[in-house]
């Protein structure tokens, strides 16, 4: 019991607090783009990849980044994916963006895998909702219109009440959008039983407040979002 005991007290007393993670996270991305020494890309890219591990969602998303794009470390699109949703379920809005838009840009990176149907709707609210206020990222409307749309589409309660309420105040507020093209793409990354049918009327129908309320009350039950990431 005691060296039990014992052994509680000493993990407990060498374990990083969130801010701590936080403040490593930041000071490895320093190093890394600083890179003035021979070893401090190496030492950053190691505390970011550390952090990461350790919950830091930023540089979970960093992690993510670089390996997109194969920028310091060999590229590997399906880690990338992991990591960026990893960081997006943490609430960060530029990891759902950079998961959303790396999933639609480039279908191949996700091996033949669609995500998480539940996940990908709060990411695409997430970021969104971001854009559409500038907060946590860029304030760009029209794209967060774009966005909270999908996230509809992908079964969002919080976007579908969202895009009907505004419907209601200014019907004309998404008729700039093309919405047959917006429903197909948005079908690419659902099961097919999720997908929505594209008949000649769509855009019509997306139009309406009615629409959206009725989607949501016949949607069926939510497919519950994991918390258990695979190994990036």
């Amino acid at each position: 019991m005691i060296l039990l005991l014992a052994g509680v007290l000493t993990t407990a007393a060498f374990a990083s607090s969130p801010e701590e993670v936080a403040e490593s996270a930041m000071e490895g991305y320093r190093l890394f783009m600083r890179d003035s020494l021979p070893d401090d890309r190496q030492k950053g890219y190691d505390m970011m990849l550390s952090a990461a591990w350790e919950g830091d969602a930023k540089a979970a998303n960093n992690i993510g980044w670089l390996l997109q794009h194969g920028e310091y470390v060999e590229r590997d699109d399906a880690a990338a994916l992991r990591w960026y949703e990893r960081a997006a379920v943490q609430g960060l809005p530029a990891a759902a963006l950079n998961w959303i838009e790396m999933m639609e840009s480039e279908p191949e990176s996700l091996g033949g895998i669609l995500p998480d149907t539940s996940v990908l709707a709060d990411a695409a609210y997430l970021a969104g909702s971001a854009l559409s206020m500038g907060r946590g990222l860029h304030y760009g409307p029209r794209k967060g219109e774009l966005l909270l749309l999908k996230a509809a589409l992908w079964g969002d309660d919080k976007a579908a009440i969202t895009v009907a309420q505004q419907l209601e105040m200014y019907p004309d507020s998404f008729s700039y959008l093309p919405l047959e093209e917006i429903a197909s793409s948005a079908n690419a990354l659902l099961p097919p039983e999720k997908r929505l049918e594209v008949t000649p009327d769509l855009t019509d129908r997306l139009l309406t407040p009615e629409f959206w309320y009725a989607r949501m009350d016949t949607q069926k039950e939510k497919e519950p979002g994991s918390m258990n990431f695979r190994t990036p």
